[in-house]
């Protein structure tokens, strides 16, 4: 492999999760100004990082910090696999697997408040997962599952796959009306009620691995290649659906999470269905 392209991959590894911070903080920012609040700055994630790796860790039991770390390395294998143009579907699934070293953490202490965040971040996974699947095996099957080989411009061919990675979005961003998991009303943190400090920086930074694979799934839905055009495409896509999300989760209040599976699985899904039938009718895609 080419040096400089293997310093340019490492480099996107770092900086993705980075972004990702960022994005956080003009959410929490436009957040704020739609409620006529002024918020806090766009860096204040960054500074709420800062300051629970400046804490004294303190843990319940080995387990908490060993998942912990498992969560963290496999949404940041996932993200480095899908950056070196490798198999989306198994990135899919190395994600997925981190995704369940964050409930087996929430599972890992006796506490009640962590028992019931991890049963809420699994029905959280059982709502999103399916959804997130399709997309990428529709992705796969337009074009390629190898991100590298993959072409870009599928927007037009999936739009309703596309519109069906809004509401993945919304439950990942933990907002209104699937902010299940953490529920700020009645679980103050969900599965990671149980974590502080540098451990809780930990779960963190793996959320902003998780996030940035899925944005870079997203992503894809445009042209693929590395032309200003194409970045400025790839970070028009990102923002309008984080304005989307913002969106929705100042508009509507917290659904119960019976009818947050019930709508991915019926609706999420049969979007992404309805897009794959009119392209096996009319293969040579959407008019």
């Amino acid at each position: 492999m080419d040096p400089m392209a293997l310093i340019l991959q490492i480099a996107v590894i770092i900086l993705a999760p980075l972004a990702v911070g960022l994005l956080r903080g003009v959410d929490r920012k436009l957040t704020a100004r739609m409620q006529n609040r002024r918020g806090p700055p766009i860096v204040q994630p960054f500074y709420d990082m800062v300051k629970l790796l400046s804490k004294s860790p303190i843990l319940i039991n080995n387990l908490q910090v060993t998942f912990a770390g498992a969560a963290l390395l496999f949404q940041a294998a996932a993200l480095a696999l899908f950056v070196a143009g490798g198999d989306l579907l198994i990135a899919f699934f190395v994600s997925g697997a981190g995704s369940i070293f964050l409930v087996l953490g929430a599972f890992s202490v006796r506490s009640p408040y962590s028992y019931l965040g991890g049963q809420r971040e699994l029905l959280a996974i059982l709502a999103y997962e399916p959804v997130l699947f399709l997309a990428v095996l529709s992705l796969g099957m337009r074009s390629s599952f190898l991100v590298s080989e993959l072409r870009g411009g599928l927007l037009e061919d999936l739009p309703l796959v596309l519109l069906a990675m809004v509401p993945v979005m919304v439950i990942l961003l933990e907002k209104s009306p699937y902010d299940v998991p953490a529920a700020h009303q009645e679980l103050i943190s969900g599965p990671y009620i149980e974590y502080s400090g540098p451990y809780l920086a930990i779960m963190e930074g793996a959320r902003w691995f998780q996030l940035a694979f899925v944005l870079g799934v997203i992503t894809l839905f445009v042209w693929n290649d590395n032309t200003i055009v194409s970045l400025l495409g790839k970070a028009a896509i990102v923002l309008l659906v984080l304005f989307v999300t913002i969106v929705i989760d100042n508009i509507t209040a917290r659904l119960t999470r019976e009818r947050m599976v019930m709508f991915m699985l019926t609706v999420g899904i049969a979007l992404v269905a309805v897009n794959l039938i009119y392209l096996t009718i009319f293969p040579e895609g959407l008019i």
